[in-house]
């Protein structure tokens, strides 16, 4: 084997050389040693040495001569090489990406949900495709790309990884809310209602979400929590189908074409669990009948998933009228003894759960549900949440890494606690 590998402890090493020598023969011999260094530090370098073998004999001249010209391409490459097969598939199919990201001098920065709609803009007008769903899902996988090389190489933080993926979920849920609200109001005319004054206007539509999504902490394979609200106001007569209609079928296609499988995989799973009523309920429902729901019908259970109800895309006023109006259903000024009997009885089922699982020989630790797992977590602050929250509004957001930062400045847990229940989420 070649000096510069030796040290690294490859499983296969006979593969591996045969891998390296047919590397030689296509990659500058400059890039030998990067190439070994990066491979002692990835967590798979049997893995990553296989991808890139089959990259570097893939890539057109050009390419190979952009890795030599911008060597940081190829620690992209290994980094995601030794992370994710899934997300590899992108740099097979767009072998130039690589050297596009090591050009970009904004790589490292954190995108706002604006850039990132407007990066969608000029990816959809680069990247054409009759299938909205397919185009959404390409887009997602070349962000996801991004954003996990700035997570695996240390340029981004935790909460910036999650709030990023977040506000791309977001860009998703507005474009797709887009495309299909176009489509339906060629085929029936805008959902239109009689104002106090007399005119005609639009009734909004918003989607609002709820858990990951919600608290901005998305992860990689994290499905979506929405509740889609539409506002109130009497119908025109002579409208084509009633503004209920009309907004139920709206919620309808934008879930579809958000969970819709294509060659990259579906967008999102998607998730309306959480709506009124649940899977009972219809998809889409007009502000009163929300409202009304949460103050009169709704388990304590349900109001406490609206501590991370957010706005994530279609009408920002009519989500934040709905998300003001549901504050004093999920917190109250005086101890809100509801809410410590949800925790408890939400860490009961979780344990029930727990135990039929060792039951079925599913040993071992379960970082989700086990005592002391994110679960655990979630439901001790959100329950923290809605005692404090009432008479200190800063705990009302619904992230769960933000509020824990924020019980610890307020001493409602100690430094040794705050510690260990961060280290675990």
């Amino acid at each position: 084997m070649r000096p510069e590998f030796t040290g690294i402890a490859f499983q296969d090493p006979s593969k591996a050389e045969s891998n390296i020598d047919r590397l030689a023969g296509r990659l500058a011999p400059g890039l030998a040693a990067p190439v070994a260094s990066l491979l002692a530090h990835s967590p798979d370098p049997d893995g990553a040495l296989n991808l890139l073998e089959r990259y570097v004999l893939g890539a057109p001249q050009d390419v190979l001569k952009d890795l030599a010209r911008h060597p940081t391409a190829l620690t992209y490459l290994v980094a995601i090489f030794g992370y994710s097969t899934f997300l590899a598939e992108s740099f097979f199919s767009d072998p130039s990406l690589p050297a596009q990201f090591a050009r970009d001098r904004k790589f490292t920065k954190l995108k706002s949900r604006e850039e990132l709609m407007q990066d969608y803009a000029r990816f959809a007008t680069t990247h054409p495709d009759v299938w909205l769903s397919a185009q959404l899902a390409r887009f997602k996988r070349r962000n996801y790309l991004r954003i996990v090389l700035k997570d695996v190489l240390g340029l981004s933080t935790l909460g910036e990884t999650t709030l990023e993926l977040s506000m791309l979920a977001d860009v998703m849920l507005w474009n797709a809310l887009i495309f299909c609200d176009l489509e339906l109001e060629k085929r029936y005319g805008q959902p239109q209602y009689r104002d106090a004054q007399g005119r005609i206007v639009r009734s909004g539509f918003s989607i609002v979400s709820l858990g990951k999504l919600g608290g901005n902490e998305l992860n990689y394979s994290s499905d979506i929590d929405l509740l889609f609200i539409f506002g109130d106001g009497g119908e025109l007569p002579e409208a084509e189908i009633s503004n209920r209609e009309y907004f139920v079928r709206l919620a309808q296609q934008v879930t579809e074409i958000l969970s819709r499988p294509t060659p990259e995989g579906p967008v999102f799973r998607i998730d309306l669990r959480l709506r009124p009523q649940g899977n009972e309920g219809e998809l889409a429902v007009n502000l009163s009948h929300a409202l009304r729901y949460y103050a009169d019908t709704a388990h304590d259970w349900e109001r406490q998933a609206l501590i991370k109800v957010r706005y994530s895309a279609g009408d920002e006023k009519l989500a934040r009228q709905f998300i003001h109006q549901m504050q004093p259903q999920v917190y109250t000024a005086e101890v809100n003894f509801a809410a410590i009997k949800t925790a408890l009885l939400s860490r009961e089922k979780i344990d029930r759960k727990r135990r039929s699982q060792v039951a079925q020989g599913q040993e071992g630790i379960n970082v989700k549900i086990d005592r002391g797992g994110i679960r655990d977590i979630e439901f001790l602050v959100q329950c923290l949440q809605r005692v404090y929250g009432g008479s200190e509004p800063w705990l009302r957001s619904g992230g769960t890494l933000f509020s824990l930062h924020k019980l610890h400045d307020k001493r409602h847990i100690s430094g040794r606690d705050f510690h260990e229940l961060t280290q675990a989420y």
